[in-house]
């Protein structure tokens, strides 16, 4: 992947926040420095950096994407009332040998998002 000035502004953005932004809320905060970018040209990049496994790409039951700069294994808590996206660091390192030991399957990784309410959204 040859370099681009657009998306090492993407990886900055994404490397310095927990927030797990949004392609729009990417978008916003690059037009900060680049009013010129477009929101599809954010799309192309954020597309590209997750299929070369950069970034990660959190699908959530609600209508948006959220993006996560940190590809290390990791869980992730999505809140049902304020769409909010968190990191959980939980053990799961024994998921992968318990599906290969029930299944027989070939395991290379997993991804694993749990739904429900945050703390601040659960009274």
């Amino acid at each position: 992947m040859n370099y681009s000035k657009q998306r090492e502004s993407m990886l900055r953005i994404l490397r310095s926040t927990k927030s797990h932004p949004t392609a729009n809320e990417i978008y916003m905060e690059m037009r900060k420095t680049d009013s010129k970018i477009s929101l599809g040209t954010v799309y192309r990049n954020l597309n590209l950096l997750c299929d070369n496994g950069i970034i990660l790409r959190i699908d959530t039951n609600h209508d948006s994407v959220h993006y996560d700069g940190c590809v290390e294994p990791h869980c992730h808590f999505v809140c049902s009332d304020c769409k909010r996206v968190f990191d959980l660091e939980l053990d799961t390192s024994d998921l992968d040998d318990k599906v290969r030991e029930e299944t027989d399957f070939t395991v290379s990784g997993h991804s694993l998002v749990f739904y429900g309410k945050c703390n601040n959204c659960k009274d």
